[in-house]
This record gives C-alpha cells, structure tokens and sequence, in this order.
C-alpha cells in the first residue's frame, strides 16, 4: 500500500485510519474516529459507517457541521458514532480527537469485573494515571441524561472505559489519540497477561509513573506518530 505524506488535517485523519488498520487496531467496519478539525472550528471529521479503515479516504470522510449539528454530504456515520462521538465534540473542548476501539484485549479488560485497569502496571499504561474511568451504563437512562452522564464521565480523562463495550481514547489533538489507542491496546495486552494469572507482581511507583506519563504527552507522542506515519508512507 503505497501513501504520500499527509498534507493537511484531513490527509491525517484518513492516514490514522491507515496506521490502524497497519497496527491492528481495527476490528471490520465497526470502529470509529472524530476529530476537530483545527482548520475549521465547527467541523468535525468522522470515520464513515460500515467502511473498513483501510478504505477511507479523503472523498468519503463524514463531516459534522457542530454550528448546524448535521452532517455535510451523502456519507453517514454509524448510529454509535453519532451517539458517542458528537456530544463530546460539542461539551468538551479538551477533547479534539476521540477513538471508539474495542479490540479483544480493550473490551476484555472493559468487560472484567475481577480487576481494575492498573495504570501503574506498564510503561504503556502510565500514560492513563489519574486520568481513567469507567462508564458503566447501559440503556435505562432516557437518551439526554444518558448522553450527560457520558459527557460527565469523560470530562478530564483521556480514557473511559465502556461496559462491554471497549473503550472511548481521547487526545488534544490526532497524533496524541493515535498514540494513546495504541499505548492502550498494548497495556490491556499485559493486564490480561499479568493480572489473569499472578497473585504478586511489581507497579511502577506512582511519581515514577506520572513522570513518564508527562514526558509522553510532552511531545514524545509526536515523535512516534510521525515515525508510524514514515513507516506507512514508505510501503
């Protein structure tokens, strides 16, 4: 597969797709992306439904106008995505790009009730210390509320855990919510690996992890998203 360099900020969100799909955090057509544009304060870019990430593209992303709260075209997000995606674009300015992932090892970990996510367990967990939770409702809750309870739960975290249903990722910007999705994915690998089958293991001490979680969001992130897009552009 061979990609040019991503030129603006929608070649971005398409090649995040890209790298997605390159890293296997895709699972068929039902994951999802959005993101601010920051070239246009009231556009959000959205993964369009039922199409896999290695076939979006710059001519069927969906687009979310937040001034007029429609979407710009024929294309379509999944009913989740709207669901999930466009209340946090609209209350939380914080958050500029949001992944919906729920591979195997995420979604297991959403979905155990013997443990708790562990930030302090990995380098690749660090990254979520003092800024996770879990939202743990399903469809009692009148649409408004349930969508404000969303909302409040993500609001200073950049992950929330879904109840069997994976997890929301969010970033400042593309690169840092890549980065945080495929940090995640491998930080619920070793919690099932190390949790599901030892009593005793070692945590990362507390100030040593919030440490290394400020040098990651302090500019390592980027340097890893480009050295992933560099490896996808070179295919």
């Amino acid at each position: 597969m061979t990609q040019v360099p991503a030129t603006n900020s929608k070649e971005v969100f398409v090649s995040a797709h890209h790298l997605g799909a390159l890293h296997s955090l895709v699972e068929g057509v039902w994951n999802h992306i959005s993101y601010d544009d920051p070239l246009s304060p009231n556009t959000v870019f959205i993964t369009p439904g039922h199409v896999h990430w290695e076939l979006v593209k710059l001519e069927n992303v969906v687009v979310f106008d937040k001034k007029t709260e429609s979407f710009i075209g024929d294309a379509r997000p999944l009913e989740a995505a709207s669901y999930f995606h466009t209340p946090v674009h609209k209350h939380l300015d914080t958050h500029k790009c949001v992944f919906h992932i729920h591979t195997p090892s995420i979604t297991a970990v959403a979905t155990r009730t013997d443990f708790v996510f562990e930030p302090r367990l990995t380098q690749h967990s660090c990254c979520f210390i003092d800024s996770f939770g879990y939202f743990n409702e399903y469809d009692s809750l009148q649409d408004e509320l349930k969508t404000q309870r969303l909302v409040e739960a993500f609001e200073k975290r950049n992950l929330l855990f879904l109840k069997n249903h994976g997890a929301l990722v969010a970033g400042h910007c593309i690169e840092e919510a890549f980065m945080s999705t495929y940090m995640l994915n491998l930080a619920c690998s070793f919690h099932l690996s190390v949790l599901s089958n030892n009593t005793q293991f070692d945590l990362i001490p507390t100030e040593k992890a919030r440490s290394m979680k400020a040098f990651f969001y302090d500019g390592l992130y980027k340097k890893h998203f480009d050295g992933f897009l560099n490896h996808l552009n070179s295919l």
